[in-house]
This record gives C-alpha cells, sequence and structure tokens, in this order.
C-alpha cells in the first residue's frame, strides 16, 4: 500500500467519525450521555474519555516523531510496510473482529467506568480528533516507516508511525460505535 492511499483512507475515515459525533452525538443532554447498555458496560461520557485519554497520551509522541522525521529530512516512502505487530494491534481493537471473542478490559489509567464526567468529554474529542487530522496531514512530507513510538503499556514496544495512526483510528471507529450503539437503545 502507498502511503498516500493510507493518509487517506485514515483522513476519510476521521472526517466520517467526526461527522457521526457531531450530528449524532454531540448535541444530546447529559443524561443521555449517561446512558449504560448494561449496568456494567461504559456510557457514552466514560467512551469518549478513554479515546480522549488515547490520544492525550500518544498525541505528543506523534507531533515528536514527525518534527524528527523533517529534521532528518525522511522523505515520503513510496510505499508503506505494516509490521506485523502493527497490524496485530490494529486488528486487536478493529470493531469487526469483536463479535466473537470475549470482552477485552482496558488499562486501568484508560478506563473510567462510573467517573463523573460531563460533556466537555465530547468535546474534547472533536478537537483531539481535528489534531490528529492536521497531524496526518502533517505526515504526508515524511516517510511513515521510520518513525517509532512508544507503546502506552509496553514502552519496549514500538509502532511505526503509520501504523500508529491506523491503530487510533481504528480504536476511535471502535467506541464510537459502542457509543452510537448505546444511543439507539435511547431512543
Amino acid at each position: 500500500m502507498t502511503q498516500e492511499a493510507l493518509l487517506d483512507r485514515l483522513e476519510a475515515e476521521l472526517r466520517d467519525l467526526l461527522e457521526q459525533v457531531r450530528t449524532q452525538l454531540a448535541k444530546l443532554p447529559e443524561e443521555s450521555l449517561k446512558v449504560r447498555k448494561t449496568p456494567e458496560s461504559w456510557n457514552i461520557l466514560e467512551c469518549f474519555a478513554h479515546l480522549n485519554a488515547y490520544t492525550d497520551h500518544y498525541m505528543s509522541h506523534i507531533e515528536r516523531s514527525i518534527h524528527k522525521a523533517k529534521a532528518r529530512k525522511w522523505k515520503p516512502a513510496d510505499s508503506f510496510r505494516s509490521t506485523w505487530f502493527g497490524r496485530y494491534s490494529v486488528s486487536y481493537v478493529d470493531p469487526a473482529n469483536l463479535v466473537k471473542k470475549k470482552k477485552r478490559k482496558a488499562p486501568k489509567r484508560f478506563n473510567f467506568w462510573q467517573q463523573d464526567l460531563n460533556t466537555n468529554e465530547v468535546k474534547r474529542f472533536i478537537i483531539s480528533t481535528e489534531m490528529l487530522l492536521r497531524n496526518i496531514k502533517l505526515a504526508r512530507e515524511i516517510d511513515l516507516n521510520k518513525p517509532k513510538i512508544p507503546l502506552a503499556q509496553f514502552k519496549l514496544l514500538k509502532m511505526n508511525l503509520g501504523d500508529m495512526f491506523a491503530f487510533l483510528v481504528t480504536h476511535n471507529r471502535r467506541h464510537v460505535l459502542q457509543a452510537l450503539n448505546i444511543v439507539e437503545i435511547t431512543r
């Protein structure tokens, strides 16, 4: 796959997610955002707090890696090569792969279950997604294969920048779909 094709796909997915959040979730009253599908599941605000925590953690690493790549003059490669670990990580959070698997537990620092949250979480998600879109645009000028981003849970493991973008976009899609499913039960 070319870098351009990967970034085009990820940008289109993010724009679609932003549109869904803005039109179907951002204008909901706070009480609707706190509804749970089941007593032990996350509500919409908890989904967005989880996504915001991931984006907050990785955004500085992404921005730093793009800056370093530009300073080192790593020009865009002809093709993007996803690593086995990158493919595994993206597959792990892909909502299409969750149907038959048991529920996954988020790491403690990314789990906001039963915390007092408000509508600012949805606004923060929109802002951080727009920042991610800007970074995808900036990444079009560099080689996505070279910059490495350390993982939040296992700092010794690293993902290349292209895989990290794919992971974050797929992870966002997973939890936005989860939030949209919760909206369906409130109607």
